[in-house]
């Protein structure tokens, strides 16, 4: 298949798409991604990923399996927790500007009463996109490209947890991608308080953890794919965000030297 592909996540029982508005004729194809398993009743029509999950990061990785397995050359696909509500109209708006412009990814922006974890998604006044480093795993769109490049980089991540802050944006980097912006124009509310902060998964590690485990696996990546990115102001950005966690800043000791050690790997590089 062709188009763009919008997949609510679902328990399996009852209406996959409660909290998503009807206000308009989807101009992609809707699914299901059912994470207790098998559903009670697979609505009729409907396509339905099933697999029994512990949260979003293994959604993703088995989505993207299937996806793969599938074979269908997808424009985008969105994945949207179900306890997100959004209206189809704000959907189709989107996804019109992303085949326009070739963003990376984008999402929907936060209504001011939603449960979240940063408050640079909320909406702001006025309407339109804004460039962002990254776009929350709630209810991302990303380019099929993008998706299908992270599998590998995302298998045993359970939570997602760095996902969203370091594997996608790396890839838009080292793919030479469209940036990523938030949606002002459209806004979506997260209905339900996060949970996943403190629960260790069955790997061990708790959430947090896993996103310091996410970033290192993500450093390496770089050193190995695009060491030529490593050491430039993009990585510094990306990195150690300076509206990260500080336990992350401990890279920018190393700025004001940057250029000094890139120019001495060059001539490392050259002399080999």
């Amino acid at each position: 298949m062709s188009g763009d592909l919008v997949v609510v996540a679902w328990n399996g029982t009852g209406d996959p798409f409660a909290l998503i508005a009807r206000d308009a004729e989807p101009q992609f194809q809707l699914a299901a991604f059912c994470y207790t398993g098998e559903p009670a009743e697979r609505p009729e029509g409907l396509q339905v990923f099933a697999h029994q999950t512990q949260c979003k990061g293994e959604a993703f990785f088995c989505l993207i399996a299937d996806l793969e397995a599938a074979g269908d050359d997808w424009g985008y696909v969105g994945f949207i927790d179900d306890d997100v509500a959004i209206s189809l109209s704000g959907i189709n708006a989107m996804l019109a500007d992303a085949r326009e412009h070739g963003h990376a990814s984008f999402s929907a922006s936060l209504t001011p009463d939603s449960h979240l974890s940063h408050h640079r998604f909320v909406q702001r006044l006025g309407g339109g996109k804004r460039a962002v480093d990254w776009v929350e795993v709630m209810a991302p769109f990303l380019r099929w490209d993008l998706l299908r490049a992270s599998g590998p980089l995302i298998a045993g991540n359970t939570s997602s947890y760095g996902i969203d802050q370091f594997v996608w944006p790396m890839l838009e980097k080292a793919l030479g991608m469209a940036p990523s912006v938030i949606h002002d124009s459209v806004a979506m509310r997260h209905t339900r308080p996060i949970t996943s902060d403190g629960r260790v998964y069955a790997n061990g590690l708790t959430a947090t953890q896993e996103r310091v485990v996410q970033r290192a696996r993500c450093m390496a990546w770089l050193r190995r794919e695009r060491p030529d990115l490593v050491l430039t102001p993009w990585w510094f950005g990306w990195v150690a965000p300076w509206n990260g966690p500080a336990a992350f800043w401990a890279p920018r000791l190393l700025q004001p030297l940057a250029g000094i050690i890139r120019l001495l790997r060059g001539k490392t590089t050259g002399a080999a």
